[in-house]
């Protein structure tokens, strides 16, 4: 019986392994809560123009961002990006990472907006591939403060339709006027590939399949 017992654990315990490995997988983005680079001193923030490469992993590709190091509470760790910098509506647009055609991917990010102005925030998220997708959301900022952002988790899913990706954030806060520096702050953004359905259900059926042959067992 103890012989059994130990067969029936190992395979419950690799099943669930298994499981682990499909669902919990790592972050296909570099750098997703912008802690890495080169932050030239220790400033509340700095902004960071277009052309310009100090963060690791992401490029400012149009207008400025700001780089937030202690001006606001992060979603992680301790920086954040303020999507509008320099009275400039920014855009950056992150190292492409490997993707497989046909496969499922979720893009997940936490959202939130500069308290120096009351409006709402907006940003734009676009994955690309050979074929683009285009995703929109907005921030409510009434009550939040720099101690208390409200950090929001956002998420879209895109199907790949290449072997490589990119993923694009850009600020589209009171888009009717481009001269804007208080935008969307972002943090904490990552990229899984979703789990077929039939594999979660054939991970499923194996663990009740062995919890019913240890009872009858």
């Amino acid at each position: 019986m103890n012989t059994l017992r130990k067969a029936v654990t190992l395979a419950i315990t690799s099943i669930v392994f298994l499981a682990s490995i499909g669902i919990a997988q790592a972050n296909l983005i570099a750098n997703g809560s912008f802690e890495d680079g080169f932050y030239p001193g220790s400033t509340p923030f700095v902004t960071v123009g277009a052309g310009t490469n100090i963060i690791d992993g992401w490029s400012v590709v149009d207008g400025s961002i700001d780089w937030i190091n202690t001006y606001w509470q992060a979603s992680e760790g301790t920086k954040s990006i303020d999507l509008a910098g320099n009275y400039q509506h920014g855009l950056i647009v992150g190292t492409a990472f490997d993707t497989v055609a046909g496969q499922t991917y979720r893009v997940q990010f936490d959202m939130a907006g500069n308290p120096d102005r009351p409006y709402n925030k907006s940003l734009v998220s676009v994955s690309t591939g050979e074929i683009f997708t285009t995703h929109s959301f907005t921030f409510e900022q009434a009550g939040n403060t720099h101690q208390n952002m409200g950090w929001v988790t956002q998420y879209f899913d895109f199907v790949a339709s290449s072997d490589s990706a990119e993923l694009f954030f850009g600020d589209i806060t009171n888009s009717l006027n481009p001269d804007e520096a208080w935008g969307a702050a972002l943090d904490n953004v990552r990229v899984d590939a979703v789990p077929e359905p039939s594999t979660i259900f054939l991970l499923g059926a194996g663990l009740a399949g062995m919890c019913l042959w240890r009872r009858r067992a």
